[in-house]
This record gives structure tokens, sequence and C-alpha cells, in this order.
């Protein structure tokens, strides 16, 4: 009687325990996708920047995370990338990144 009692009050724990570890790897999913955007946007050569804008899926068991990449010119030389992630998970918020973009300014200095 008393281990049963016992192991009933584990059982909560184990839920509660079992819940988070779920949150915490789609969170780990959505934030993989953040960075990823982020890193092509950062990475791909200015002038080709405009190519990379648009939304992609990916799909991970029930979980459904919607990476978009927009682009907006600043100016002829500086340019504004959002990276927008949202998620399918119930109470997920999405998340958002801006940064600007520079084209190179020849010659570098120090180079």
């Amino acid at each position: 009687m008393i281990f049963s009692v016992v192991i009933m009050s584990l059982v909560g724990l184990a839920f509660q325990v079992a819940r988070r570890s779920s949150r915490a790897t789609d969170q780990a999913l959505s934030m993989s996708v953040l960075l990823s955007k982020v890193d092509q946007a950062s990475t791909v050569p200015f002038d080709s920047l405009g190519a990379i804008a648009g939304c992609d899926t990916t799909l991970s068991g029930p979980v459904k995370i919607q990476g978009c990449i927009t682009v907006d010119s600043v100016t002829n030389v500086m340019r504004q990338v959002r990276v927008i992630v949202k998620t399918s998970v119930p109470g997920a918020r999405p998340d958002t990144i801006t940064f600007q973009r520079g084209r190179v300014r020849y010659p570098i200095p120090l180079k």
C-alpha cells in the first residue's frame, strides 16, 4: 500500500518532467531553424540577398516550424533583413531577428 502511494505520487512528477522535456526539445528545434536562417542571410553575398527571401517549412514529428526571411532595401548600400520563425506548438510565439547588411567597401583596410 505504501509502495503504491509513493509510485502514484512520482507519476505526476514524471509527467511534468516529460512535458517540459518535450517543450525544451521543440524550443531547441525552433532556435536551430532561426540560427540557420540568420547564418544563411549573413553569409550570402550582398547582391544575392533578394534570392533567399521567402518561407520554408521544417517538420519534426508533429511539430511544424516555418522560417521566413524578408529583405528590405534601406539605401543603395544597406539592406534590412528580418528572420521570423513560427512554430505549430500551442502557446508558442514567433521569434524575430532583424539586422542590417551593408555592401562591402573596397579597399578593405588592414587586409
